[in-house]
């Protein structure tokens, strides 16, 4: 007969053993994540050889294939981080306004926030710029969709022109935001990202109104000479 405490014994050592193993496993996937990011959002995709994640990281390449199948596992695992700080984002700026130009301030001052503090976020972004890897255009497809549609709403409500260089918004918010990241990596100046975005999306959304005023000029000059 197994006496009481040792009984206890064999049931929660193992259990603590395999806890241990969860934990060291989680720290090893973390650690593969972080180093694959900032080596993904500062040599690219392709010039990143799993040489460069092993030795970037500590791990072994063991390590890498017992959480990760290839490479491209590694980088749809970072795109995904970026695309639930999509997510995220587009339901704050929802939840928070109805459609307004504060709304379209907030989805990237957000998105920013995202960038400013997650590298695998910020790698994630790159990445969606990049071929060779499944779900990274649908991802930045996404991006474009959710600004899209808020922008439409913003001119639907009223507060923003329909004029040409608004229904360009979308496409150089999200251009912008990504030439802001990028920038910021050649140059090594971090700053205050979401400043720097609140400033970029102020001067577009400006752009927009002084179009339509120099459109009401012009048609207004073209009524003269006629």
């Amino acid at each position: 007969m197994i006496e009481p405490i040792k009984e206890l014994h064999a049931v929660v050592e193992p259990v603590f053993a395999s806890r241990r193993r969860q934990q060291r496993a989680t720290i090893t996937k973390a650690n593969i994540l972080e180093a694959a990011a900032k080596e993904f959002a500062y040599n690219g995709y392709a010039a990143t050889s799993l040489a460069d994640l092993l030795a970037a990281s500590g791990t072994t390449k063991g390590a890498v294939y017992f959480h990760f199948t290839s490479k491209e596992a590694i980088a749809r695992e970072l795109v995904a981080h970026w695309s639930a700080a999509l997510t995220h984002a587009a339901a704050a700026a929802h939840d928070s306004q109805s459609p307004s130009v504060a709304q379209i301030s907030s989805f990237f001052g957000d998105l920013a926030a995202s960038i400013a503090v997650s590298s695998l976020a910020r790698a994630g972004l790159r990445l969606t710029t990049e071929t060779g890897i499944d779900g990274a255009r649908e991802a930045f497809a996404q991006w474009m969709d959710i600004t899209s549609s808020l922008v439409d709403a913003v001119i639907a409500s009223g507060r923003l022109p329909d004029n040409s260089t608004t229904r360009q918004l979308s496409w150089n918010l999200c251009a912008g935001f990504i030439g802001t990241v990028n920038i910021i990596r050649v140059l090594g100046d971090t700053g205050d990202f979401t400043a720097r975005m609140h400033s970029l999306v102020a001067m577009h959304l400006a752009a927009c109104i002084a179009a339509n005023q120099a459109d009401n000029v012009l048609d207004e000059s073209t009524v003269i000479l006629r």
